[in-house]
């Protein structure tokens, strides 16, 4: 068993190295229709898939995301969402938008449900089709 040990070590080794990230495309804006009366929607546009991604090192998640997309798959991701913005009264298209990226499947999840949940003031849009 001692001459496999430093395999194990060098797979280990190489294993705590890498950090597995976690993203989703998310945006929102406010129909505001009588501000005095309250009369207001918070549209939240999410994509319909959480995804993950490899990272070469922990706290290196958003970094290497945002490096690895292309301009055409960030452009094509923009296209999306500004066309289900289009629909909704009152919002702005964008210029840009990034992922939200976090280092923690819990994390991620917790914050994709939080936005996904909906309420009495609250429109939620899932954003499906995205380009891989």
């Amino acid at each position: 068993m001692k001459r496999f040990t430093p395999i194990i070590l060098l797979l280990l080794g190489g294993a705590a190295g890498a950090a597995e990230c976690h993203y989703f495309w998310a945006t929102d804006c406010f129909e505001i229709r009588n501000a005095q009366s309250r009369d207001i929607t918070h549209h939240v546009l999410l994509s319909s898939e959480r995804y993950r991604f490899q990272a070469s090192a922990p706290g290196q998640c958003a970094v290497e995301l945002e490096a690895s997309f292309s301009t055409t798959h960030k452009g094509q991701v923009l296209q999306r969402f500004n066309r289900e913005l289009r629909r909704l009264p009152g919002c702005r298209q964008l210029e840009n938008l990034s992922p939200r990226t976090f280092e923690s499947e819990g994390e991620a999840v917790a914050e994709w449900q939080r936005l996904a949940s909906e309420r009495n003031f609250k429109r939620l849009h899932m954003v499906r089709r995205l380009p891989d």
